[in-house]
């Protein structure tokens, strides 16, 4: 794919989540695995060695048994114990568990979740010695290294682990069948503005058949993204009314009004069976995205799929859907191995191979970035090598501003846009309640 620029980019489009599919039906409970882990080479934080615990969600807990077996060879003498606990419950447990001063020695933040954990006790400075982290910080993504430094403080209580850079994913079968290019540039050529998505995109859609879009909120998270606006302001004020929110919604609306965008709930049984039978054309989503359709909805449709950059707004295709982020907890007995550990998993090029490979998890870590297993041609998207697209949505990321109450914040954002596109209230009043809803509750 050609290269074009694109300018900025903002944090967590959708509040979108793999981690809250995937852990919907795993119920609380102990993946523990006692396997093998951590490394050497960390004479500065105390002798590596002995069991550690580490706090994560379906099915990064998946992720870790194919990795934890490399780290164990590399470090004969320590285990790992890995517990995943359902989304539902995971971060009211971890924010428990600090209170508590008892946990894990490791545990895992989802990006949506960062500003609840980041100016709270609990996380280990791993901006000071002996770990030093900071020397390594030009080797992070420099969002997601933004995202959890706090320069004022100089701390840093996580490290990132991957990224989420967002594209769109297409059916290059369904879109053959509609007369439309199945080429990545030239796909993105027809889909190159908004406008002209909802435009071409109308020869994709068959009332009550297939849609162009899965959901209106796919359209609404891509568009605040690639405009940069978070759901607070620097000062705290909700963003929610913004010019920019307007938009994404009236947008959302006319796609939603045309018959493109389908009725399925996202993560739903018929949101996957859309996946798997090409009912849904294109999907507006983190490149992690992949890895679900390989594994779990759609292993059978090898070949049929394709990545290009989004439509663009303002001028800007990239956005981010996702990322992950890893840290040692204060009260762990043993932060010699936490920490060799949690470098493993966010550096360790055999880890990050693994993980991309197997989960299509994009490194954060980007000397990974070059690696060739990064910029191989993919059979499942007909030979195209995707990280043409994700590389660039990568380096134009810039990080957004994050607040405690993001989450409430987007659920009130999504009831807004699910009144609009039922007609139970015009764009700015549903809107406009959204912010009175965020501002009663942020105070």
């Amino acid at each position: 794919m050609r290269k074009r620029p694109v300018d900025r980019m903002s944090g967590a489009a959708h509040g979108l989540s793999r981690r809250r599919f995937l852990s919907a039906s795993a119920g609380i409970g102990a993946g523990a695995l006692m396997l093998g882990a951590c490394g050497g080479g960390s004479e500065q934080a105390g002798k590596v060695g002995g069991e550690i615990t580490v706090w994560t969600w379906p099915d990064n807990d998946k992720t870790f048994e194919k990795t934890i077996p490399i780290f164990e060879k590399k470090n004969p003498g320590t285990k790992v114990k890995v517990q995943a606990f359902a989304s539902d419950q995971y971060d009211s447990k971890l924010l428990a568990t600090l209170v508590s001063g008892t946990g894990p020695d490791v545990a895992m933040v989802e990006i949506t979740n960062v500003a609840k954990y980041k100016g709270k006790p609990g996380f280990v400075n791993l901006a000071e010695g002996p770990y030093d982290a900071t020397k390594s910080a030009g080797d992070y993504a420099n969002f997601s290294w933004d995202y959890v430094f706090d320069k004022e403080e100089d701390r840093a209580f996580v490290l990132p682990k991957n990224t989420g850079p967002g594209g769109l994913f297409y059916r290059r079968d369904v879109l053959e069948k509609a007369g439309l290019p199945t080429d990545p540039d030239d796909v993105n050529d027809a889909f190159k503005t908004w406008d002209d998505y909802l435009a071409e995109g109308k020869a994709l859609a068959v009332k009550d058949e297939r849609w162009l879009i899965d959901t209106p909120m796919s359209i609404v998270g891509a568009i605040r993204a690639q405009a940069g606006v978070s759901m607070f302001d620097e000062s705290g004020a909700s963003q929610l009314t913004s010019d920019v929110m307007v938009a994404a919604v009236d947008y959302a609306k006319q796609a939603y009004d045309a018959g493109l965008v389908a009725p399925f709930e996202q993560w739903s049984q018929e949101w996957g069976a859309a996946i798997k039978n090409g009912t849904v054309a294109t999907f507006l989503i983190g490149n992690w995205f992949g890895g679900l359709v390989k594994s779990v909805y759609a292993p059978e449709s090898a070949g049929s799929w394709g990545v290009t950059l989004a439509p663009e707004y303002d001028g800007n295709a990239a956005f981010n859907s996702g990322g992950d982020f890893i840290g040692i907890l204060e009260t762990s007995e043993n932060k010699a191995t936490a920490w060799e550990f949690v470098k493993f998993v966010t550096q360790d090029p055999d880890s990050l191979r693994t993980m991309y490979r197997e989960n299509d998890l994009y490194p954060a870590w980007t000397p990974a970035l070059e690696e060739d297993w990064m910029n191989e041609p993919d059979d499942f998207y007909a030979g195209q090598n995707v990280n043409e697209v994700f590389a660039q949505v990568s380096e134009s990321m810039e990080t957004p501003i994050t607040h405690p109450d993001d989450q409430a914040a987007q659920d009130a954002l999504t009831d807004a846009v699910t009144d609009v596109m039922k007609g139970k209230a015009e764009t700015g009043a549903a809107l406009s309640a959204a912010q009175a809803r965020v501002e009663k509750r942020s105070g």
